[in-house]
Formats: C-alpha cells, sequence, structure tokens
C-alpha cells in the first residue's frame, strides 16, 4: 500500500490529505482546497477511485467530499456521532462506529472514535497506517474545548494502548514534522503521549499563551 501526501491550503489553512492506493485501487482521506491536484494525480495514475475517509466535520477536512462522491459515485464515511452531532451531510454517505470494520475497494478499514476535537472524531487504522485528522499530530494533539478534554485525553490513552507502536501516524497537520512517523516517535517526542496523569494533560492542553495553532508548516 502507498501514501500519497497532498499538501493543499485554503483560506489560511494548511492541511495534508491523503490518498492511500494500491493495484490502480485508492481511498481519499479529508480531501480539501485543491480538486484538480488530486483529481489529476488520480487520473495520471490510473488509479479507479473507492472511496472517501472522513476524521471529522470540519469544512478543511470535508470541503470536496462531496464533489469526489459525486463525480466518482463513491461512498464517503464518518462516524454516526459526528454526522449525528453536527447535521453533517454529503451525498453517498455511510455512518460508522467504534471499532467497526468496513472494507472499501480491497481495503480494511477499522474506524476508532477518537473524540476531543469534536464529539465524533475518528482515526482510521489501514494496514500499519492511522490516518488521525486533528485528534492527533505528529507535535501535539488537537484544538479542544473545556467540554472536550476529558475525551482527548482518553482518545491519547486509547491509541497508546490499541495501536502498535510502529504504526504510521499520518495526520491532517503539520507544524513541523514530517507525517508518516512511527507511532513510537510519538511515544519519546510528543508530550500529550508522556503526560499520563490527566490532571497533567488538562492543565497543560488548556494552558494560557499558547502558540498560534494555525501556525502551520
Amino acid at each position: 500500500m502507498k501514501v500519497e501526501v497532498f499538501l493543499v491550503s485554503g483560506q489560511g489553512i494548511k492541511n495534508q490529505c491523503y490518498l492511500i492506493h494500491n493495484n490502480h485501487s485508492g481511498i481519499l482521506i479529508d480531501p480539501a482546497w485543491d480538486y484538480d491536484l488530486i483529481s489529476n494525480f488520480l487520473k495520471e495514475n490510473h488509479i479507479m477511485l473507492k472511496g472517501v475517509l472522513l476524521t471529522h466535520s470540519h469544512h478543511d477536512h470535508t470541503d470536496l467530499a462531496s464533489t469526489f462522491a459525486v463525480y466518482y459515485g463513491v461512498p464517503v464515511y464518518m462516524s454516526s456521532i459526528e454526522i449525528r452531532q453536527y447535521d453533517f451531510t454529503c451525498p453517498n454517505l455511510i455512518a460508522i462506529q467504534h471499532l467497526q470494520e468496513v472494507m472499501v475497494g480491497d481495503f480494511n478499514v477499522t474506524a476508532l472514535l477518537t473524540p476531543g476535537h469534536t464529539k465524533g472524531s475518528v482515526c482510521y487504522l489501514i494496514d500499519g497506517h492511522c490516518f488521525t485528522g486533528d485528534t492527533i499530530f505528529i507535535e501535539g494533539v488537537g484544538i479542544c474545548d473545556n467540554s472536550g478534554i476529558n475525551s482527548l485525553y482518553d482518545s491519547v490513552q486509547f491509541i497508546k494502548q490499541y495501536v502498535p507502536q510502529h504504526t504510521l501516524i499520518w495526520p491532517g497537520h503539520s507544524f513541523g514534522e514530517t507525517p508518516g512517523k512511527e507511532l513510537g516517535f510519538l511515544l519519546h517526542n510528543n508530550i500529550y503521549f508522556l503526560l499520563n496523569r490527566r490532571d497533567a494533560f488538562t492543565d497543560f492542553r488548556m494552558r494560557k499563551n499558547q502558540p498560534d495553532p494555525f501556525a502551520f508548516k
């Protein structure tokens, strides 16, 4: 399985969108901003799109979901909680549950419910790769408010326990580190993976005078 990273931007936000592909069959994760870039890659490499996976409902991760769903006639997957909580709609939308396994083309996809950034955020585990959206970055974790901080802590602890350390992590944004590092790297270098007490995690994530959360690289 190959992972293609699309570095795209819109409305002042820089995203990392992904295409996983094998034997001319592929899945998009959080496609946004640059339809031509992504679509031309599919056409030039003769890749047949089989589906779209959405980690959460924020516009910078869903911007092109409807476009690809309609043009390529493929299903779009999002957690049932996210759909319900934020009234998300999209053509060909399929709701998925925590730890549900779905076959998208030839790919076996496991959905991991990881709330905190949003109530229904999910990560997708696929053949030794984990696509984490805005739940987990290589350098940190996503934005959350007081109502989501406990869930975010629990999500990080779940990832630490459930996902094998050799799994490659592919987040929705970069703040300096390249995507595709092993989870083991985060366990030693991402401070949120080193904070094992809920109170310490909460105090640090909700501290004042934090770096600009939109200082993307």
